[in-house]
């Protein structure tokens, strides 16, 4: 069996385990053994269960959804990222094999070269795990299908303290991304 289909087998069993029957919190995504039917037959989804759109900020998403609609589109990023990882990884598994056979058969594969390709599967494995982990514990995680004020039956004095605090989250959420992002910058060459 390929390492594609090994992989695309594997990650789909890794999907299953962590969430067998997936709430219908997606449009056109019905739960196992619910009933096929007609998903557009379906009553529409309050603003609580529908998928967050890209423009909304943290505090949008953190107040205004339903714990559990976050909790699914933290296990559809972190899946696909996760995927992505442990696509890469096998990719240069196989290209580290590759090497390996052509310099065993008489090639001349240089040693920087196995290095490299040693490197970059060491780093996309080790990301995958810690992905892998991350994906398994969000999975685990029980939220109830009410938003964060909702569970905590705030009063109006705790609600704009927990407003506060999830914009101040926000807020640093956001110092944090834009240091990532200068760090990731190419330099400018003169």
């Amino acid at each position: 069996m390929g390492i594609g289909r090994r992989v695309g087998r594997w990650l789909r069993q890794l999907g299953e385990s962590l969430d067998p029957v997936l709430p219908a919190l997606v449009p056109g995504v019905m739960a196992k053994g619910a009933g096929g039917g007609d998903p557009d037959a379906a009553p529409a989804a309050s603003s609580d269960e529908t998928p967050s759109g890209p423009w909304q900020g943290v505090r949008e998403r953190a107040l205004a959804k339903s714990l559990q609609t976050l909790r699914q589109e933290a296990l559809f990023a972190l899946g696909a990222f996760h995927a992505a990882h442990t696509a890469a990884a096998a990719v240069f598994d196989d290209r580290r094999l590759t090497a390996a056979l052509a310099r065993r058969t008489g090639e001349r594969v240089p040693d920087e070269v196995l290095d490299k390709l040693a490197q970059a599967s060491a780093v996309w494995h080790r990301d995958a795990a810690a992905l892998g982990m991350a994906l398994s514990a969000v999975g685990a995680a029980e939220v109830p299908d009410l938003t964060l004020a909702e569970a905590l039956e705030v009063d109006e004095e705790e609600a704009d303290a927990l407003t506060a605090m999830v914009e101040g989250y926000e807020v640093e959420l956001n110092r944090q991304m834009l240091q990532e992002g200068e760090r990731n910058e190419p330099e400018d060459e003169p």
